[in-house]
């Protein structure tokens, strides 16, 4: 089976509730679409969880790019020092991430070895910005979030970085004829979906505001269409 899920922010025992719930197996395959990390205090811990995972595939979500900038400057040992020896721009760069939610991602880089913030590293670049995947009969284009800038005869790798991680939908949108584009980093409960999933025609919102009051983790499988919720 195929599966995915967003937008976790650090809460690793739902992340660990709904693998169990979807039981999931080495023959299934997992989709996570980007913001795994911040807000929530656990996003290393389910980091480090997929990336042992080989049938775990995540896509970059708009709070890894971020922590994937600040990263090569925190290699060495972070700590007060290290912090205070940064400059103007790279400072800056570290107060957006701290002010979205990324202060308990960086309290979790200070308990690793560097060989760990290495790896966490690594792993951000090796994070895709879309799959295309074909499961029970449809077509799918998975993004962290609805895509900016869209046409529909515009090839995928022609988007920029940007149009994959900050894409707001409207409540009308319509993308491909074809297939459905499933998307996260929006909660759905901002377009009238009560913290749940909310589908459209052509589109499927799967962030059911997980780190917030009242949220709850989704997870959707493509090839039922059957959706999970922790």
């Amino acid at each position: 089976m195929y599966y995915a899920m967003s937008d976790i922010h650090g809460c690793f025992d739902k992340y660990k509730e709904m693998l169990s719930l979807i039981e999931f197996t080495p023959r299934d395959t997992l989709y996570v679409l980007g913001d795994v990390i911040d807000r929530g205090p656990d996003g290393i811990k389910i980091l480090q969880d997929m990336n042992t995972r080989p049938n775990v595939f995540p896509l970059l979500g708009n709070h890894e790019f971020t922590a994937a900038i600040c990263l090569p400057w925190l290699m060495d040992e972070v700590t007060d020092q290290s912090l205070a020896a940064l400059d103007e721009t790279q400072l800056a760069a570290l107060s957006e991430w701290i002010t979205n939610g990324g202060g308990p991602t960086l309290r979790g880089l200070k308990q690793l070895t560097q060989e760990g913030r290495e790896d966490i590293l690594e792993y951000f670049q090796e994070m895709e910005l879309y799959a295309e995947v074909k499961a029970g009969g449809r077509s799918f284009v998975l993004t962290h979030s609805a895509l900016e800038n869209f046409a529909p005869d515009k090839p995928l790798d022609s988007y920029e970085l940007q149009n994959f991680l900050f894409g707001r939908p409207e409540p009308d949108a319509v993308y491909y004829p074809d297939k459905l584009l499933v998307f996260g980093h929006t909660p759905t409960r901002i377009l009238g979906g009560k913290d749940k999933i909310l589908r459209r025609e052509t589109w499927i919102d799967i962030d059911c505001g997980c780190v917030f009051k009242g949220g709850r983790l989704g997870c959707l499988c493509l090839d039922t269409m059957e959706e999970f919720y922790v």
